[in-house]
């Protein structure tokens, strides 16, 4: 409870735009290259209301990818802020939302003391033909690596997505739609991703992906993930 409580203090404090770059001189060096521990590993939702073909949400895909963590012995925390819903309420732009969900990042960093590994849950909109894999007959949910360009260490970021998906599909040929590098005046460009070298967006599936496609995909990532935590060496 007094986490929580401080996190929404952090949260109301750093709401102004001056004050949120300010913050990024108080983050450690270390926080912002150093390799995440065991534990370290916090999940949300930029674009919250993202939905499947059976109306599940990104939401319930983080709750998956946190639970499958867990299996592998990873702790991972999950924000649940309905993104969308908050820019809705404020009549802000959708264009805004990585603002939005920066607010909720900030707190998060500073309030640990080793670095995080940021994963951004979305879904695409493309279709079936492209968002899904068979793997040992069995239909899996393909993720898409998202890194945007426009920040000064993207290339670290872009780093750790490609070690991703060299165990993705080293276990599992197939499940990943490679790295999408983003950039200009019609993306975002950073999507936060200037706050950890360890900061992914994850495209997990298409619109018409079902709950036991996304599942199994989340299973693959987090022994992908607990993988490289291991160096290599898988559990």
């Amino acid at each position: 409870m007094v986490e929580s409580n401080r996190r929404r203090s952090l949260t109301h404090f750093f709401k102004k735009p001056a004050l949120l770059l300010f913050t990024l001189t108080l983050i450690p060096a270390g926080h912002l290259y150093g390799h995440p521990p065991e534990g370290e590993v916090f999940l949300y939702f930029t674009h919250s209301e993202e939905a499947y073909g059976d109306e599940s949400t990104v939401m319930d895909a983080g709750d998956m990818i946190k639970k499958e963590l867990a299996k592998e012995g990873v702790h991972a925390e999950l924000d649940r802020t309905d993104v969308i819903q908050k820019l809705l309420e404020q009549n802000t732009p959708y264009g805004r939302a990585y603002e939005k969900s920066r607010e909720i990042l900030i707190p998060v960093i500073l309030s640990h003391r080793q670095p995080v590994t940021l994963l951004d849950i979305h879904r695409d909109a493309v279709g079936l033909s492209v968002s899904t894999v068979t793997i040992h007959d069995e239909p899996y949910a393909r993720v898409a690596f998202v890194i945007g360009r426009d920040q000064p260490g993207y290339e670290k970021n872009l780093g750790f997505a490609r070690e991703m998906v060299s165990k993705l599909e080293s276990a599992s040929p197939g499940i990943t739609r490679g790295i999408i590098l983003k950039s200009g005046a019609d993306t975002d460009g950073r999507f936060n991703q200037d706050l950890s070298d360890h900061s992914l967006l994850l495209e997990f599936g298409g619109v018409d992906n079902s709950t036991d496609e996304i599942e199994r995909s989340a299973r693959a990532f987090s022994k992908a993930y607990a993988d490289y935590l291991d160096g290599g060496t898988k559990r």
